[in-house]
């Protein structure tokens, strides 16, 4: 190579580490901008990522009616086993959803309209309570009570500009969109699982057109098993174990008489999908709740079952439903939690563990191939 060859070929690197460089400082300069845009994809293929979440959850129960089929007497029924399994589950589903629609939602529904009512009541029995600490005590310096009027009179300024028609429409068609993805996120699943044979074979067969490197495709062959190994241990055992918590926590609550039970015992359920934090703030907002609607003794009362509870799931009735532990940090989980929740919302909160679990394994598996070629 001559001198001046020597020289272009230098500047190769740099020119390509200047391009690198200018993309990612627009990256960072149009951050929001990216944000809003994958926000913006991500509702659209909402339906999709709902069928997903649902095919893992009734994975078993399809796969166990499936295999009680296979032993039907009639030949009809046993060859066609997963189309009846299919429709097993569709039927059991809209069964669900009746009962729902006809039970559980006008007692939801009863427990938001009366949580909603009461807020006021809440927000002025707490005032009450710090004015009358004593001017002595230690939280009468901290002037809690100006700082609770201040906060909730901008909630309260907040609410009132929001409840203009236009918010309100704008409401009631997000929720009604929210519930039609909902609705075909279920038909989505019930596709994958009936098709669930046929798919995997085209994307091996698809796999072994694109990818030519036998090497390359093992590799993303273990990194798709490990991936489908998260989300299935997350979505269809963490579901499952969330349902155990809406049940115990809402009769637990029933038990003691604390209002809203119905509603908390759903939050509770929801909050179990994040591991080490969830079960924790649950149990501090269902205390502090009935301590402002039953007073001290009966928050007690409420919290030692509920502690037993989470003790008894935590130890002995999750690790019996998740074989596989998700093995992450609780500073992961932190970071996870709050990173999917700013920038993707609800979905993002619940989803941001199993993708931070997949994240940090692939860069664990890239440090250990790099360590083993430098070693070799």
């Amino acid at each position: 190579m001559n001198k001046n060859s020597f020289e272009r070929a230098k500047w190769i690197p740099i020119c390509i580490i200047a391009v690198l460089l200018m993309i990612i400082y627009k990256t960072l300069d149009n951050f929001s901008q990216i944000t809003s845009a994958i926000s913006g994809f991500v509702g659209v293929i909402s339906p999709l990522i709902y069928g997903i979440l649902f095919a893992y959850f009734f994975y078993i129960p399809h796969q166990k009616i499936e295999k009680l089929y296979k032993k039907s007497k009639f030949r009809f029924i046993a060859k066609r086993a997963r189309i009846f399994s299919t429709l097993s589950i569709f039927l059991l589903l809209i069964l669900l959803i009746v009962l729902i629609i006809i039970i559980f939602l006008p007692i939801l529904i009863a427990n938001i309209i009366d949580l909603a009512n009461s807020i006021p009541v809440y927000i002025n029995s707490v005032l009450d309570y710090f004015d009358d600490v004593p001017e002595d005590s230690i939280w009468a310096s901290f002037n809690i009570a100006g700082f609770l009027r201040e906060s909730s009179g901008g909630l309260v300024n907040q609410y009132i500009n929001l409840s203009t028609i236009e918010q309100v429409a704008r409401g009631i068609i997000s929720f009604a969109g929210e519930i039609f993805s909902l609705l075909l996120g279920l038909i989505v699943s019930l596709y994958l699982l009936l098709e669930r044979g046929r798919i995997i074979e085209f994307v091996k067969r698809a796999s072994s057109v694109l990818i030519k490197s036998e090497k390359l495709r093992d590799r993303l062959q273990r990194y798709v098993n490990h991936i489908n190994k998260v989300l299935f241990s997350f979505i269809a055992s963490k579901g499952l174990d969330s349902i155990i918590n809406i049940v115990a926590v809402t009769v637990i609550l029933l038990i003691f008489n604390v209002p809203h039970a119905f509603l908390l015992g759903i939050i509770a359920g929801l909050f179990n999908f994040i591991p080490y934090l969830g079960s924790l703030i649950a149990v501090i907002l269902i205390t502090l709740i009935t301590v402002i609607t039953g007073g001290l003794g009966k928050a007690i009362q409420v919290l030692i079952p509920l502690m037993v509870f989470q003790q008894l799931d935590g130890n002995f009735i999750e690790p019996r439903i998740m074989k596989s532990s998700l093995k992450i940090s609780p500073i992961l989980v932190i970071i996870a939690v709050v990173v999917g929740g700013a920038y993707f919302g609800v979905l993002g909160m619940f989803l941001a563990v199993p993708i931070a679990v997949i994240i940090k394994q692939l860069l664990l598996d890239y440090i250990n191939n790099s360590e083993q070629k430098e070693i070799t």
